[in-house]
Order: structure tokens, then C-alpha cells, then sequence
């Protein structure tokens, strides 16, 4: 059971990679990584990892070996996200698989292909594709197409809608023809291909690089698309990605963004980001380049 000063957190429309009030003293101390309870190991791995101490993140990965919950997983799920190296990334999926196996939800390649996303590296799209080609479930797939669209597009476009659709008949003279939906999937893989070939192609991208809406990761880039959504109130969602990304990378608090009911505040929200861009803090981050309150993720 998620400990009070950790009831909100981890949550894009809650109080994001924050604790919810403040935490116990002794919440980083590093016995808490041995404890059978993942409520006591999740708030330490998160507060080490404010301090920049990125090693803990292995824990994660094991964490979801030993606990099939879908509350910890999600929590794994977004520090692996937006926290943990690359290696520990690359650990995971290499065991992802055998995570899946024997038996397992429509819902549970999701996870995968969240971190894949979120963490946005160059490296990581090949895998995420092949996740979504192994996906069974149509409603797991929209899921899956908005975080590719996440990726590869500045705004959602082509990739967020899908495959298209055609109707085919089944050939039978009226009044008895009737006309079935065929998803294009073929199509549409050839066109997921071809949008990342031609983003790292342009731009020369790095495998270790991250790639996150259609471009090099540009905190002030993020923090300038944010901040236009916010003003707009469009695409929620984009809205939610840019707020976890620019609290990953610098460790502001963002967490007024929302009230208690997830409804986004418009106007706090705005000045925190304005505030931000006006202060020229995102140019201590090199592009490309992922960080966690402030410190380098190492690779």
C-alpha cells in the first residue's frame, strides 16, 4: 500500500517525480532497496535518484520480475521512463519477453513500450516497433500509436491516428453484402520506418541520442511547446508528456500544474513555464541528452 508522502506521485496529473508531502528522513537510505514491501523500495529508488545516484535504478528492473502489480509496475514504468540509463533500459527489454511469457494481458507489452517512449532513445525505436507489431489488441494498439506519435512527430499527426481503414466487401449481392473494416497495418509499419529512417537520417542522430517529437531532445524546445499547448488547452496529453519531461530533466516543481482532480490550471501552470524560460536555465542542457533533476544521466 503506497505510503501517504507517496500517494500522488509518479502520477502525470498528480504530483509527477515529487513526493506527494514531504517524505520520511530516512527515505533514501539504502536498506530500504532490500525491503519485500515495493512501497518502501519505490519512494528510496526515487530519492536517490533525485540526488543523482542512478545506480538504484537496477532495482526496478528486478522489482518487476518479483511483483506482478499493476500500481508497481506503473510506478517502474515511469522512473525507468524518465531516470534510469540506457543499460538498465536495454536490461529490461532484453528480459521483456520472458516478462511476457508464459501467459499475459494485451495490456502488459504496454509497459514496454511506455518505457521505450518515454525514454525516448534512438536505439529504442527498432524495439518499439517490433512491440507494436506483436500487439493482438486494437485498443492496446491506439495506445501504443499515440507514444510512437510521441516520438516522431512534433505535433499528432499521421502516426497518432494509425493505420487507415478501408472496407471491404464480402462479395455477396445486395441485400446480403456487408463491409468489414481492414486496418492497413502494413502500410502504416512502412510509413513508422521511413518517418524514423528519415529523423535520423536529417538530423544525424546517435543511438544513444534522445528523439522526442520529431526532433533531438531541446528542453527549451519542450518547455516552448508546453507552454503554447497550455495557453491553447490542446492535446491534454501533450501537455502531461511536456510537464514530466521538463520536471525529469531540471526537478521543477510542477506539481500545481494540476489540481486534485487532474484538471489542468492554466494559468499557474504558464507562469512556472515562463518563469523557467525567462530565467535561461534550459541552456545548461545539451540536446540530445537526457537528465534527471539536473544531473547527467550517465551512459
Amino acid at each position: 500500500m503506497r505510503p501517504p508522502y507517496f500517494d500522488n506521485s509518479l502520477l502525470e496529473l498528480g504530483t509527477g517525480l515529487h513526493f506527494t508531502t514531504p517524505a520520511p528522513p530516512d527515505v533514501a537510505d539504502l536498506r530500504h532497496l532490500a525491503s519485500n514491501d515495493p512501497w518502501r523500495v519505490l519512494p528510496c529508488i526515487l530519492a536517490n535518484l533525485q540526488q543523482g545516484r542512478f545506480d538504484v535504478s537496477g532495482r526496478l528492473v528486478k522489482l518487476m520480475h518479483e511483483v506482478r502489480d499493476a500500481d508497481v509496475w506503473n510506478a517502474c514504468a515511469t522512473l525507468l521512463s524518465y531516470a534510469a540509463p540506457y543499460s538498465v533500459i536495454r536490461e529490461l527489454e532484453a528480459s521483456s519477453e520472458r516478462l511476457l511469457a508464459p501467459r499475459h494481458s494485451p495490456y502488459t507489452r504496454r509497459y514496454f513500450c511506455e518505457i521505450l517512449s518515454c525514454s525516448a532513445g534512438v536505439w529504442g525505436m527498432p524495439h518499439l516497433i517490433h512491440h507494436y507489431r506483436q500487439l493482438k489488441d486494437r485498443k492496446v494498439e491506439a495506445e501504443v500509436e499515440y507514444y510512437i506519435s510521441q516520438v516522431l512527430e512534433v505535433e499528432p499527426g499521421p502516426i497518432a491516428k494509425g493505420p487507415r481503414v478501408l472496407w471491404e466487401s464480402n462479395g455477396l449481392p445486395p441485400p446480403f453484402e456487408e463491409s468489414a473494416p481492414v486496418l492497413l497495418v502494413e502500410e502504416y509499419l512502412v510509413l513508422l520506418q521511413n518517418t524514423f529512417q528519415g529523423l535520423v537520417s536529417s538530423q544525424r542522430l546517435h543511438e544513444q541520442e534522445a528523439l522526442i517529437e520529431g526532433g533531438r531532445l531541446d528542453i527549451r524546445g519542450i518547455a516552448q511547446r508546453l507552454l503554447k499547448r497550455i495557453h491553447t488547452g490542446e492535446h491534454l496529453d501533450r501537455i502531461a508528456m511536456g510537464r514530466m519531461l521538463l520536471e525529469a530533466t531540471t526537478g521543477l516543481d510542477c506539481r500545481a500544474f494540476f489540481d486534485e482532480s487532474g484538471r489542468l490550471q492554466n494559468l499557474t501552470a504558464a507562469a512556472i513555464v515562463e518563469d523557467f524560460l525567462e530565467r535561461g536555465d534550459a541552456d545548461r542542457y545539451q540536446p540530445g541528452v537526457r537528465y534527471f533533476f539536473g544531473h547527467r544521466i550517465p551512459d
